[in-house]
């Protein structure tokens, strides 16, 4: 359990952790790629710990550590026999691995936690499967575990894939596509998350990637992969909290090691906050400051492209002065838990009156000031939402408050950070 104090007004300066997004990609790349590559400022969290861990198994040099950078050399051994590999609830592992994995000579079965099989992955499956690859459902069709028979293909592929689940299907396929001689080319039905697409093109070019988008099409060439070395961006998704407890509190956060401008879509919510009535300031090349008004406006947001923002958007929106309606975002349903369902019943719990739709919620102001305990659902984004949301109202304590190490291991001691900071900032105002 933690319990989350009362701030009246927030005013710190924190660092955001690397991005999980570039981190995870770049792992892969690092394996893809030419010689040795190290990748630097990675996120130390589950999730790229189940990545690492993935690329040791199937037999590539591993070496260095998250704190002076990752080493990741060629792969040194293949074993003749079926290799495990297990990714926990990291969505972006498991669906990374099964488009590359398809490609990559060995024998694997890939697996996870319950709710990482209660998680579709049928669209990309059944792509992967018309152009010849090899991939079995172990138990129910649509879902993993999945076992592959890997193996070299020359490519050349031109697929239709929906992205309507998760962006990284395609981004799944992109990744992959690096390593085909005669490359794919993707046309992107139904995609959510839109952005995820851009960064994993960028990436893709800092490594030597050939990429070319044009809307929804996407043509991924083979291209001699390799980069020494590649170091991580600050991550928006992480830095989000901070800012949402400056426009929950009406107080003033600094986020650095944020690059402006950046391709990762979550950098938006500086855009939504700033709807509501925050004043957002650019100030350097990797600092960005957030202040709360006195009260924040209520408003009709379309996170179909930042659907990770959902909860932390939807955790702050009852101090709003009129409704936050938060659409298109039926997406949310299959992430690490049922997020619509989740952020709906949770802020119920705070007395705040949500009304839940198939794709949106409609977010009423006010709450109560009864001493609740948050559910997390074994959800970090949850955790971390509504622990910025509880400065702001009070009486919130946050259970299983572990789950936050998914993405974001120091986010607790970040938080304890904050409220030491603000308390002072009170004292000398």
């Amino acid at each position: 359990m933690k319990v989350i104090p009362k701030v009246d007004r927030v005013n710190a300066t924190v660092t955001a952790p690397p991005s999980k997004s570039y981190s995870v990609r770049a792992l892969l790349l690092g394996a893809m790629a030419e010689g040795t590559t190290t990748i630097t400022n990675c996120l130390d969290s589950d999730d790229t710990r189940y990545a690492l861990e993935a690329l040791r198994t199937i037999g590539f040099e591993i070496g260095g550590s998250f704190k002076e950078g990752i080493r990741i050399g060629p792969r040194k051994s293949m074993s003749a026999n079926e290799v495990p590999i297990f990714v926990g609830n990291a969505g972006t592992a498991m669906r990374f691995l099964t488009g590359w994995l398809s490609f990559t000579p060995g024998r694997f079965l890939l697996h996870g936690e319950k709710r990482m099989h209660e998680r579709p992955i049928g669209d990309l499956v059944d792509v992967l499967l018309s152009i010849g690859a090899e991939v079995e459902y172990v138990e129910r069709e649509g879902y993993p575990p999945l076992r592959i028979r890997g193996k070299k293909m020359r490519g050349g592929f031109d697929v239709t894939i929906s992205a309507r689940t998760s962006s990284q299907f395609a981004s799944s396929l992109m990744l992959a596509g690096g390593s085909l001689p005669d490359g794919i080319t993707l046309h992107i039905e139904s995609l959510a998350s839109a952005p995820y697409i851009d960064v994993t093109a960028e990436i893709l070019k800092t490594f030597g990637g050939d990429v070319l988008r044009r809307n929804n099409t996407v043509r991924v060439r083979a291209a001699r992969l390799s980069k020494d070395e590649y170091r991580v961006e600050g991550d928006y998704s992480s830095a989000s909290y901070w800012f949402a407890a400056a426009g929950a509190t009406g107080g003033t956060i600094q986020v650095r090691a944020l690059a402006h401008p950046s391709a990762q879509g979550d950098a938006r919510f500086l855009d939504v906050l700033s709807a509501m009535g925050c004043d957002v300031t650019i100030e350097g090349e990797d600092i960005i400051a957030v202040t709360g008004p006195q009260q924040l406006r209520g408003g009709r947001f379309d996170c179909n492209a930042t659907p990770d923002l959902v909860p932390t958007l939807a955790a702050i929106a009852p101090l709003a002065s009129g409704p936050v309606e938060i659409v298109n975002v039926e997406n949310l349903r299959v992430k690490e838990s049922d997020r619509l369902s989740t952020v709906a019943t949770e802020l119920q719990r705070l007395g705040a009156r949500v009304e839940e739709r198939r794709d949106s919620l409609l977010i009423h102001p006010g709450w109560s000031t009864d001493a609740v305990v948050v559910e997390t659902h074994d959800d970090h984004r949850i955790a971390m939402a509504f622990a910025a949301a509880g400065l702001a109202r009070g009486n919130v304590t946050i259970a299983n408050e572990q789950v936050v190490s998914k993405s974001y291991p120091r986010f607790w001691k970040t938080l304890d950070e904050v409220v030491e900071a603000s308390a002072r900032a009170s004292k000398t105002a």
